[in-house]
Formats: C-alpha cells, sequence, structure tokens
C-alpha cells in the first residue's frame, strides 16, 4: 500500500481570486449587451453591438478633438475634486475641534447631496460669465463633498483611545492629538473617500457640461452633439470612453491610497508638548 497521498483534484468552478470575478462579470456584461442588441434592438440600432461600439471607440480615439474634450472635461473634474475634498477635509477638522457642530455639518452635507445637479447648474451657469465652465468644476465639488465629510469624520473618531491619552500624558493639547494621532488614524477611511470621490467627480464635471454656455469642447458637449444627431454608435463610444477615463481616475488614486495608507500604518505615536 503506497504511503503518497493524491492530490485532490483542482475545482475550475467556481473561479477563485478578485480578477476571476471581474473577468466574469465583464464577460457576462458584453453577453447580455450583445442579446439585447441584436434581440431588443436589431431594427432600430439604438444599442449597438459591443463590436461596432469598440471600433468606434478606437476610430474616435485617432481624433485630436476627442483628446482635447477629455482634457478639458478632466481638468475641471480635478479642480472640482481638489477643491470638493478641501472644503470638506475644512470641515471634518472644524467638527473635531468644535464637536457640537458635528449635527450641523453632516446634515449640510447630506442636502448637497440630495440636491438635484439640474437645479443647481442652472444656477450656477447664471451667476457666472458666458463661456466659463464654473457649473462644470462646482457639480464635480458638489459631487465628492459628502463622501469626504462623512469618511473623514470617521476616520478622525477611529483614533485609538490609548494613543490619545499617551499624547496628552505627555503634555500635548488638542491640536498635538490632532496631529500625531488622529490625522494619521484618519488615513485609511480618507483616502476610501477618496477613492469613491475620484470618478464620482470626473461624472460631476461632465454632467456640468450639459448647462455651459458659448463653450464649444468636452465630453460632455460632444454627448449632446451626438445625442441630437441620433448617433446611437458615437453615444456608446462615448459612454464607454467616460467610463474609461473615470476608471483611470480611481485607479490614480487607489494606488496614491494604497502607499498613503502603508505609510499611516508605519508611522509610531510620540508624544511632544503643545
Amino acid at each position: 500500500m503506497s504511503d503518497n497521498v493524491a492530490a485532490p483534484a483542482r475545482k475550475w468552478w467556481p473561479p477563485s481570486g478578485t480578477g476571476a470575478y471581474t473577468a466574469l462579470g465583464a464577460v457576462t456584461l458584453v453577453v447580455v449587451w450583445w442579446l439585447v442588441s441584436v434581440i431588443g434592438f436589431r431594427h432600430t440600432g439604438f444599442v449597438p453591438t459591443p463590436v461596432s461600439v469598440l471600433v468606434r471607440f478606437v476610430h474616435d480615439l485617432g481624433d485630436p478633438v476627442y483628446w482635447r474634450a477629455i482634457s478639458v472635461t478632466s481638468a475641471e473634474a480635478a479642480k472640482g475634486y481638489l477643491w470638493g475634498n478641501l472644503l470638506a477635509f475644512a470641515v471634518a477638522v472644524v467638527v473635531l475641534m468644535v464637536p457640537w457642530l458635528e449635527g450641523v455639518a453632516t446634515q449640510t452635507a447630506v442636502i448637497a447631496s440630495c440636491i438635484p445637479v439640474t437645479a443647481i447648474a442652472p444656477l450656477v451657469v447664471l451667476m457666472s460669465d458666458t463661456a466659463s465652465r464654473a457649473a462644470s468644476a462646482f457639480l464635480a465639488a458638489m459631487m465628492v463633498f459628502y463622501t469626504t465629510v462623512i469618511g473623514s469624520i470617521l476616520g478622525f473618531k477611529a483614533a485609538d483611545v490609548t494613543a490619545l491619552e499617551v499624547v496628552r500624558a505627555y503634555g500635548g493639547g488638542r491640536w498635538k492629538r490632532l496631529v500625531k494621532v488622529r490625522l494619521i488614524a484618519a488615513v485609511p477611511n480618507v483616502m476610501a473617500a477618496l477613492r469613491i470621490a475620484a470618478p464620482a467627480a470626473f461624472t460631476g464635471a461632465v454632467l456640468g457640461e450639459f448647462f455651459l454656455s458659448g463653450v464649444d469642447s468636452g465630453l460632455g458637449i460632444m454627448l449632446m452633439a451626438a445625442q441630437v444627431a441620433i448617433q446611437p454608435q458615437a453615444l456608446w463610444a462615448l459612454a464607454l470612453l467616460c467610463a474609461a477615463v473615470a476608471g483611470i481616475f480611481y485607479a490614480v488614486v487607489s494606488g496614491i491610497a494604497a502607499a498613503a495608507t502603508a505609510w499611516a500604518r508605519g508611522v509610531p505615536v510620540r508624544g511632544g508638548r503643545s
């Protein structure tokens, strides 16, 4: 009788790993898309096949007009992302220093997230100069404010009580505890919020371009033009392009977040006099 134990057979289903499930989800999405195209919209063509959209997508990337549209929309998204997050982080710090303001801050963030962009954007356009892109950047900032405010406040509250007491024992005041303990403890939560906010800011910038006047470039402008001209393939290709750019935003911030989170975990807590 042999002492060797046969290795168990490797299962091919279900797939293992996040990457396998991501690939499976992508394949399922494409198959469903294809079926909807050929069965439900074969005669109208309003839902083109994935292959035709991909061909149009590759073709459009060769046109400099599309790259200019990507650059201007991304610039407004980045501007709104920066200012929206800075304001949200400042509000979270004020809440930490003045705790009774937390209810006001969180309710303000909720209200900002609940206001329809279709109601705010026209007002911003009216208050802006002709050919201004302020509405695009403003909507991008609005889209990130709520997420970052809540993530930052929760992050500050996640600070270890023992670490706070250590700094207090060394004579550290409220500001010293914020810098030495709370800011570092908040990094994972803040970075998670910033990851979610990145594609949201790009979406806000695209939506804002639907309300601009005197502007002839931007992905939102191109989406409206394709809609008016009834060009389904162009619309779907632009939608795919917007999704790709938003994904790049998410990937870049995710890389920064991973590095920042790893750094925060290795930072020791030190005392000090305020």
